[in-house]
């Protein structure tokens, strides 16, 4: 039995000022008593350390909204008020809520509990609209993160056999191809091209230190960096191969973008590949309507690697602003019964991007048929980056960040990671699923709401439509 993979986690303060759902402010009426220092469990209320006599200013951060402080004073003397930049920050994807869980995740890389139960929503699109069965939550052996049976997260990158074939004297005359085993279904795509140097460093040396892959355009990977390259997954121009040689040749695998001349250059540019190294090739496809139809394709032509790529939101890519686009849930889930169907599904590796904000989404996308996942955003997030929806997507990252070390950047990141493995191992316990690959489209051991809603109520406003007709 492998060792069972483990993430490291240590708490990484940021000292820069973030998004809080809530303010405390301390009102010139305070008497300096302390009662709030009493009440408050979180220790969100201090003395100062220059002067105890006096109240320090409340600490937003470990705030949990019990509201005992503001019952318990005296004087009145606490208000409490929504932050203005918590109702305004990110959209209708990335809610306020889901910055503040990464945020919190990353500065310590622990599951965030409130002890006020779940108060999320039951319903609503994309992977809200989908519940994972939990039945196995209640067996006393449940494993989760507490080790007691091994659980594999690893998941295998590349081509497989969908048979094997001997010969008479039970020789294997199959040819088995080359895979990439990483260890968790998760790698990193960088999201924006603007990031610093020591932000990317520090996401090469996560990823490397998670032992997953990060994809980086090629004329990124720098010399300071490419003692990384077999964490790196160099995003590359098929005219470029010979430019780059020396790269290709020490990397494990490299990507293209698609573009429609690739589905009969595809064998060609794979043998090009493979005369310089092993290295493995991914196809990045953009979500579009025809996606699954591409994608298919592809894999007939020998991909080992497709990755789908919606957009920020997880929606579909191109059409009109007011045109109903399938959302990452259905987009998967059409890609992976398009490969069921042509009989090729276990022969190509499947990533999709776009969309991913939390944990449970990992599962969520490999139950519909993805085999892994890659994120970017939640990566830019864990160390304070704010995303705003409206009226336009704009990126904007803190201000001080060029003053934060390279190594806090890094472990914030490795933290995130491993809260979200740890939800990933409690998501699995919870299913009795002992390996990772087992989760790729076993949507029977999940629950659609549109599935449901049409079982329970379809007939009903069938039959109102045909009397109103």
């Amino acid at each position: 039995m492998p060792k069972k993979y483990h993430i490291h986690t240590k708490v990484m303060p940021l000292n820069l000022d973030y998004v809080y759902k809530f303010r405390i402010e301390r009102g010139e009426n305070c008497i300096n008593c302390g009662r709030c220092t009493k009440v408050c469990i979180y220790e969100a209320h201090k003395r100062g350390k220059d002067d105890p006599r006096k109240m320090a200013d409340p600490n937003t951060v470990v705030c949990r909204n019990c509201f005992r402080c503001i019952q318990e004073c005296p004087r009145g003397a606490l208000e409490k008020s929504l932050d203005k930049d918590f109702l305004n920050i990110g959209g209708s994807h990335w809610k306020s809520d889901i910055f503040i869980t990464l945020w919190k995740q990353a500065e310590d890389g622990k599951v965030p509990v409130t002890g006020a139960g779940y108060r999320g929503p039951f319903t609503g699109q994309g992977f809200d609209s989908m519940w994972t069965d939990m039945s196995e939550i209640v067996r006393p052996t449940r494993d989760g993160i507490h080790g007691r049976e091994y659980i594999s997260t690893s998941v295998e990158l590349g081509r497989k056999l969908n048979h094997l074939t001997f010969d008479e004297n039970g020789k294997l005359l199959s040819k088995i191809n080359d895979t990439v085993d990483i260890p968790i279904p998760i790698i990193f795509d960088v999201p924006v091209d603007n990031l610093s140097p020591d932000i990317a460093i520090a996401l090469i040396r996560a990823a490397a230190q998670l032992n997953t892959c990060v994809v980086l355009p090629v004329n990124k990977v720098t010399a300071d960096i490419k003692k990384y390259i077999k964490n790196i997954i160099p995003l590359i121009y098929p005219e470029e191969i010979d430019k780059y040689q020396g790269l290709i040749k020490n990397a494990r695998i490299v990507a293209f973008e698609y573009a429609e001349d690739i589905l009969s250059t595809l064998p060609a540019l794979k043998e090009k590949i493979k005369k310089i190294s092993n290295a493995l090739t991914i196809v990045r496809v953009p979500a579009t309507k025809s996606v699954e139809t591409i994608v298919s394709k592809l894999a007939h032509n020998g991909a080992e690697i497709i990755h789908v790529v919606a957009d920020y939101r997880g929606m579909e890519l191109n059409g009109s602003v007011n045109e109903n686009k399938r959302l990452g849930k259905d987009i998967i889930r059409a890609v992976h019964l398009k490969l069921v169907e042509d009989r090729i599904r276990d022969e190509v590796t499947i990533i999709f991007s776009g969309g991913i904000a939390m944990a449970e989404h990992v599962p969520k996308a490999m139950l519909c048929g993805a085999d892994l996942t890659a994120v970017d955003l939640p990566l830019l997030i864990a160390f304070g980056t704010r995303l705003y929806e409206n009226p336009e997507k704009i990126i904007v990252f803190p201000e001080g960040l060029e003053k934060i070390s390279t190594r806090t950047i890094m472990q914030r990141i490795i933290n995130l990671m491993g809260a979200w493995h740890s939800q990933l191992l409690e998501v699995m316990g919870a299913m009795g699923i002992r390996e990772a690959r087992r989760l790729r489209g076993e949507t029977g051991r999940a629950i659609f709401f549109e599935e449901i809603d049409n079982e329970t109520f379809g007939k009903i406003f069938k039959e109102r439509e045909k009397a109103n007709i």
